[in-house]
């Protein structure tokens, strides 16, 4: 025994337990005061939110943001104190008028700590806190907006909207009244749909420079904005002709339509699979001479005229066709209720077809057949669209509309 209390790990052992026990009388029980330095600790200002504002009152500006401090205590507790969880408070609910206030403040340690574990305040930058107190100014400014970047070719930018058109803005006066409008900024670079994000804004001056925000009190930090990203098509404009003997599309010699095609811009779902606009349907038949036709240009629903123009020209010749005038007799009815007699007994009409056919065409060969579908009164007489029937050719028909008379009893 009397050897290993002489021997070297012996004294190894003795020199650790001697340094635990040296620790834990540190640590535990040693109340030694010590200093310790804080640098930059925050300053918070109550009632700077909430109760200046509803008194008419906000703090334009406070001499320092941040304090440093000496703190002292016993060693056990100081080594115990996270520096990064401490401020200091500067009550403002107090005041009631604008005016210039030096202020004491109160340290705040962590919720750890039982009120200040007995640490003390030995010195600090500064003692008092100097706040400037001015009336709250409030101005309604309009919001604007701008882009970065471009579109997708093909496509073209809209007209940018706002969940609000306007933003309200509070602080000193001076500095409000200095204030132009409120911008968004949005990046369109290469986008093929509307753009709809929420976007923070910046502040601009009557120069145009930007204002530092964080001076102001805004009711809203960001505006929803939507900026429409719209396809431009180039569509061509065509007509739809309804064919018939006598008016087929081999009996024009010309049909033209001026502009030939007009460029829009729309969603790309509104013009998805649009590939021409049609101006009208026109029935052969009813055009009983070279003509021309002036018509509006129907747009796809939602969609821009680029181009300007709102009407367009339809132009319609015929060749190696001319007409004739006949007298028919041939007349009868379809669909037709009991009791009805027929007024009209013989009707002149119209044909066009290549002159050997017309001169071929005789009366019998002409029947006038009216439709009563749409009749539906009673007793009387009544006009019934007719249609003309030339039996024998497809190379002639009748052209312009007919009717005929008829008569309803009981």
């Amino acid at each position: 025994m009397s050897e290993f209390k002489n021997s070297k790990t012996f004294r190894i052992i003795i020199s650790i337990l001697v340094a635990v026990v040296m620790w834990l009388y540190v640590d535990n029980i040693d109340t030694t005061p010590v200093e310790q330095r804080v640098f930059n600790v925050p300053i918070r200002f109550i009632g700077a939110e909430d109760v200046l504002m509803e008194r008419g009152l906000m703090m334009a500006s406070s001499s320092v943001t941040d304090v440093d401090l000496v703190l002292s205590g016993n060693r056990n507790i100081m080594t115990k104190l996270n520096t990064d969880e401490i401020y200091v408070e500067v009550d403002l609910t107090g005041i009631t008028a604008p005016e210039e206030y030096s202020l004491t403040y109160e340290i705040v340690f962590p919720d750890t700590f039982s009120q200040n574990n007995g640490i003390e305040l030995s010195s600090a930058s500064t003692y008092r806190v100097t706040v400037e107190i001015v009336e709250l100014y409030s101005k309604s400014i309009m919001v604007r907006g701008t882009t970065t970047g471009s579109p997708a070719e093909g496509y073209m930018v809209g007209e940018m909207s706002f969940d609000t058109d306007t933003v309200l803005v509070s602080g000193e006066q001076l500095a409000v009244s200095n204030i132009s409008h409120a911008l968004v900024t949005v990046d369109l670079d290469g986008a093929t749909e509307n753009v709809v994000t929420s976007v923070e804004f910046q502040l601009i001056d009557f120069g145009g420079a930007v204002v530092d925000k964080s001076q102001f009190r805004v009711d809203t930090e960001a505006i929803r904005v939507t900026v429409p990203i719209l396809q431009i098509k180039e569509l061509p404009l065509v007509v739809d002709f309804i064919e018939s003997p006598g008016s087929t599309l081999g009996d024009v010699a010309e049909s033209t339509v001026f502009p030939t095609s007009i460029t829009v811009a729309g969603s790309k779902n509104s013009l998805a699979g649009l590939d021409e606009i049609t101006l009208a349907e026109i029935d052969l038949s009813e055009v009983t001479e070279d003509s021309t036709f002036t018509v509006p240009i129907p747009l796809p629903s939602g969609a821009q005229n680029l181009s300007g123009e709102t009407e367009a020209e339809i132009t319609i010749q015929f060749r190696n066709v001319t007409t004739q005038t006949y007298t028919v007799d041939t007349i009868s009815v379809i669909n037709a209720p009991e009791n009805v007699s027929i007024l009209t007994n013989e009707l002149e009409v119209t044909l066009r077809g290549p002159v050997d056919v017309l001169a071929g065409i005789s009366a019998y060969q002409l029947r006038v057949v009216g439709d009563m579908t749409d009749i539906t009164g009673g007793s009387g007489s009544y006009a019934v669209p007719a249609t003309v029937y030339v039996d024998g050719t497809e190379e002639a028909g009748a052209i312009g509309t007919y009717q005929i008379t008829v008569q309803i009893t009981s």
